[in-house]
């Protein structure tokens, strides 16, 4: 019979450190009370006698963990740092990852409020001070209003998890939207309707926001089409750019159907006489910041707060705060939302005809 060995045990760990089990417990969590040199020593002992912790005995350790946590909540702090405190929480899909975020923390034993962090004139010093006096060690962090702003907290403090990854802290778990799958589940729908020309309109700051994702998703799906077509241009808009651009645009390259993610394609098109889905078919990255009924995809992002606040949990069980050694991302696919802007082509323009210019 072959000899059963002992699984080593927190007990044996505090005998060798000569520490409290307690102790030994706080170390392997990271606990900040702890010296770094005894947080060390504690693992590298763990390591040496292969410590594993019983996954029975740590569900059961959760299970009431999660039951004592209900009569003494903690705060989860939703951090968004626009310009002003609703202009991120007025967009539909804000709105959605906060519910989703909200009923996930609850279920956990956590609230979550959100924090404007430019509240009265306050600089990340001082607001890092204003978070840490409520006892808040969690943070969600909203997307930023620029992709590439700065927003520097005491971060060695908290526990992160972003909502996307901003450009200047890719050092944060995050959780985003699969982009690139998005992209290519709006083309095979497209071609299940019949189209083939399509076009790309999307605004700048949210193409750099995703990465690039859609136009490199747009280049594999045109370079896979069997007929012999003259690609359509990507049109990039800023800001500022409204009709003029996308009136030439679509009379130039005549798209049987459009995939955008900008603020005024629609009202571009009202001025120059396009009617959707009339005249050209129309489809949105994202229905819930888009005209209502639309067809496109929709971002799950009640899921998308919901899982962030599962890897924050996760992060705050370990003690695991500030910058991390590599980041992990979640992706998070979307789903088709039939509207009334994608009917079959061979239901509208089948000769690809727009408006003339006046």
């Amino acid at each position: 019979m072959s000899p059963v060995h002992k699984r080593p045990t927190l007990k044996d760990i505090a005998a060798r450190a000569e520490l409290s089990i307690a102790a030994v417990s706080m170390a392997l969590k990271n606990h900040p009370s702890l010296p770094a040199t005894t947080i060390e020593r504690v693992k590298a002992i763990a390591e040496e006698l292969n410590y594993s912790p019983d996954p029975a005995l740590s569900a059961l350790a959760a299970h009431r963990n999660q039951l004592r946590v209900r009569s003494n909540f903690s705060v989860i702090g939703l951090i968004s740092n626009w310009e002003s405190p609703d202009d991120w929480t007025k967009l539909k899909s804000a709105q959605e990852v906060i519910e989703g975020a909200k009923s996930r923390a609850l279920e956990l034993g956590y609230t979550l409020q959100h924090f404007w962090a430019q509240a009265d004139g306050a600089s990340p010093a001082r607001f890092s001070k204003i978070l840490k006096a409520r006892g808040i060690r969690g943070i969600i962090l909203a997307p930023f209003e620029k992709y590439t702003d700065t927003f520097d907290l005491d971060w060695d403090d908290f526990s992160v998890v972003s909502i996307e990854q901003p450009a200047k802290y890719p050092f944060f778990h995050h959780i985003t939207q699969n982009q690139y799958a998005d992209y290519l589940l709006c083309w095979d729908r497209l071609r299940q309707r019949g189209y083939s020309r399509v076009g790309l309109v999307i605004r700048t700051d949210l193409a750099d926001r995703a990465r690039h994702q859609w136009e490199a998703a747009h280049s594999y799906a045109q370079s896979q089409l069997g007929e012999k077509l003259d690609s359509i241009p990507i049109l990039n808009l800023g800001k500022s750019d409204k009709a003029d651009r996308v009136r030439s645009w679509l009379h130039k390259y005549r798209p049987q159907a459009v995939i955008s993610r900008c603020d005024d394609f629609f009202e571009a098109a009202d001025a120059e006489g396009i009617r959707i889905p009339e005249d050209l078919g129309y489809v949105s990255l994202n229905v819930s910041d888009d005209r209502p009924n639309v067809s496109g995809v929709f971002q799950h992002r009640k899921e998308m707060g919901a899982t962030a606040i599962d890897v924050l949990n996760s992060l705050l069980q370990r003690n695991q705060r500030g910058k991390n050694a590599y980041s992990v991302g979640t992706q998070v696919d979307g789903s088709w939302r039939r509207g009334d802007s994608l009917p079959p082509l061979n239901k509208v323009f089948a000769e690809n005809r727009l408006p003339e210019l006046a």
